[in-house]
């Protein structure tokens, strides 16, 4: 057979399917150039840090000029008081507090800049020391004697625990936009049948039994293999594994969603694998939030995921108390039913456009 009939059947093949093409040829690429570009610094420069007062004798020009300093290497946050930015800290709302000490103006002063970062922001260690040395340069502006200290607070986590309470993430993340739509798409043809002999609810109510159990399995697999290997992670934590729970469903009702908005075609799965990268690249599930840019800090900051992950590496990691993130855990549960709501929306479109032949 010849070449031409067949490269006229791709070429049709590229026109039927060229917003597909486009995504996955064309920007995914200019993506992948544009966040290349994220690594050019060495020190992050729009990491939110706080700046408060050591004692009340420190007056706001001093809180002022400390933030002026660190504003080159950090977002400055102003708090009136250190327990406030401690909050924050724990939080994840910062990822150091400069605590700072009266006397700045007065000659022949020793004055303290405290800079203390979180241990369990593993990430954030080592670029520290950056700061700190920056700070500690810019800070012999003054007339007084500036001393600045680094340390460290809260439990100290080793590189693979902290990424071992991302991973719990990024396993339900891919299983949710890979996996599950993958698996109803092979079963797209049967859905007449079903329809007829059951309800298409009815086979959903069971495949999301079927995949709750699923994930459960995966996640107590991931569990025990962490524990094995002596993490001191506390993936059994039940406020962990609702967040777990709520996350996975939100995003396979995401992905099912999409999966029966283009009724289960080529586009669709090319449209989750983007989401899937997009949830990998933005949510700053690993590096703090500015580590790379102000937009990305953002960015992450509208991404429930993001939330999902401090709440995860907070209660896992830290062990910090739930109440510290009523909000985030009010937003991730807000955010599961509303994506529950967007997927029987689409389950709706796909059965009318079904019966509209």
């Amino acid at each position: 057979m010849a070449v031409g009939p067949l490269v006229e059947k791709e070429l049709h093949w590229v026109r039927r399917n060229w917003r597909a093409v486009a995504l996955v040829f064309l920007l995914v690429p200019a993506s992948f150039a544009l966040a290349s570009a994220s690594f050019d610094r060495t020190v992050p420069r729009d990491v939110p840090v706080a700046v408060a007062p050591a004692s009340d004798a420190v007056t706001d020009d001093e809180l002022q000029a400390v933030a002026g300093l660190a504003r080159s290497v950090a977002a400055p946050r102003q708090f009136d008081s250190p327990a406030d930015a401690r909050t924050a800290l724990e939080r994840e709302e910062v990822y150091g507090v400069v605590a700072v000490g009266h006397g700045l103006y007065e000659s022949g002063a020793n004055v303290t800049l405290s800079f203390a970062i979180d241990g369990g922001m593993v990430t954030y260690v080592q670029p520290s020391r950056a700061v700190t040395v920056t700070l500690r340069d810019r800070a012999t502006v003054f007339p007084s004697t500036v001393t600045v200290e680094r340390r460290v607070v809260g439990p100290e986590r080793t590189l693979p625990e902290f990424l071992f309470t991302t991973g719990l993430l990024y396993l339900l993340a891919i299983y949710a936009f890979t996996y599950v739509p993958y698996h109803l798409a092979r079963e797209r043809r049967v859905f007449d049948r079903v329809r007829v002999e059951s309800s298409l609810w009815t086979m959903l109510a069971a495949k999301a039994a079927l995949f709750g159990a699923l994930g459960t399995l995966a996640v107590g697999s991931m569990g025990l293999t962490g524990a094995a290997l002596g993490y001191r992670v506390a993936v059994a934590n039940p406020v962990v594994l609702g967040v777990l729970a709520l996350t996975g469903t939100s995003l396979v009702a995401v992905s099912l969603g999409v999966s029966f908005l283009t009724r289960f075609s080529v586009a669709g799965r090319f449209v989750n694998v983007a989401l899937l990268g997009g949830l990998v690249a933005f949510a700053n599930p690993v590096y703090p939030t500015g580590f790379f840019s102000a937009t990305r800090r953002t960015l992450a900051g509208w991404m429930p995921v993001y939330h999902a992950s401090v709440v995860v590496r907070a209660l896992a990691l830290k062990d910090l108390s739930a109440g510290l993130f009523t909000d985030r855990l009010l937003l991730v549960g807000g955010v599961a039913v509303a994506s529950l709501c967007w997927l029987a929306g689409c389950v709706v479109v796909f059965q009318r456009r079904g019966r509209d032949g």
